[in-house]
């Protein structure tokens, strides 16, 4: 198969880019910075709002669109917000306005994520039938999920939970507070963490990819949601911890805006759709996660 992706360089377009290539696929990478043909693995610049024209639709038998800048990577100023903003919803009307060319549209995986449901301390758990939230991210999440519905062929949009690697993103930084034998976990401990180990977010756009006739929003995390403070209880069984104390939601605020919205509060969302599909996590339950990602008790 040829696959055209973007966020190609990001934490699940790594590991997206590696599962692809072992099973033989050919990969174009769009990128903002030119960068060497690897084997199967090939560059396209662009620039997150114009298709670069050497490519044609036709040209791919699969889109996947995980572009987007870090909801994490800076406090949420006002300018920061229009950068998440524009860096999904704009590339992804740009991807379907391309679509839009091809004589055969190819497979179309868009991303999106669980923010779609807002943030909130409420327990209720969220399937893909839910109604959407209310605030910065569940804005935003109508918004590029709209951009998506806007291509020749229905999409498959994947509603992202927390993704858990070893590599980068939630964990290792949800690790940094264990370091001197104190776990901490954001208050008030309660709120809903919907996660996803890295393998299965894979193994979901893969089988996505196999099976071009399922369409719209799957909630792509663990069918087993946990609180704040489980989670915390958790990565304890690894990390040796004294104690867990909750980290007031004031200072959070404070440093980083309506972003500390994501972390005071959360969303207890649940694979509806993929676990009536039949799909199988390889690992359901965050006690699973942790142990194959952190190690031996």
């Amino acid at each position: 198969m040829r696959v055209l992706l973007t966020g190609g360089t990001g934490l699940i377009g790594q590991a997206l880019t590696k599962a692809l290539v072992a099973q033989g696929d050919e990969v174009t990478i769009l990128t903002r910075r030119p960068r060497p043909a690897a084997g199967p693995i090939t560059y396209a610049v662009w620039n997150g709002k114009e298709m670069p024209a050497s490519l044609q639709p036709d040209a791919f038998e699969a889109v996947v669109h995980l572009a987007g800048a870090s909801i994490a990577g800076q406090r949420w100023t006002a300018a920061y917000k229009e950068v998440l903003w524009h860096s999904r919803v704009d590339s992804t009307e740009a991807l379907a306005t391309w679509l839009a060319k091809a004589n055969t549209p190819p497979r179309f995986i868009s991303a999106s994520a669980v923010g779609y449901y807002g943030h909130t301390l409420s327990q209720t758990l969220c399937t893909e039938e839910s109604p959407p939230g209310e605030d910065f991210l569940a804005g935003l999440a109508r918004a590029w999920e709209a951009a998506a519905l806007k291509a020749p062929i229905a999409p498959f949009i994947a509603r992202f939970g927390v993704v858990l690697a070893r590599e980068g993103g939630a964990l290792p930084k949800l690790l940094q507070g264990f370091q001197l034998g104190i776990g901490t976990y954001f208050a008030p401990g309660a709120q809903g963490f919907s996660w996803i180990h890295i393998r299965d977010v894979v193994r979901v756009l893969l089988w996505a990819l196999e099976h071009p006739a399922v369409s719209g929003p799957h909630n792509v995390c663990a069918p087993h949601p946990v609180s704040a403070r489980q989670l915390s209880e958790a990565l304890r069984q690894y990390r040796r911890a004294f104690i867990l104390l909750p980290i007031p939601k004031g200072p959070l605020y404070w440093l980083y805006g309506d972003l500390a919205d994501t972390l005071h509060k959360g969303q207890y969302a649940v694979p509806e759709r993929l676990s009536k599909a039949g799909f199988a996590f390889t690992f359901p339950t965050i006690e699973a996660a942790l142990a194959d990602l952190v190690g031996s008790r």
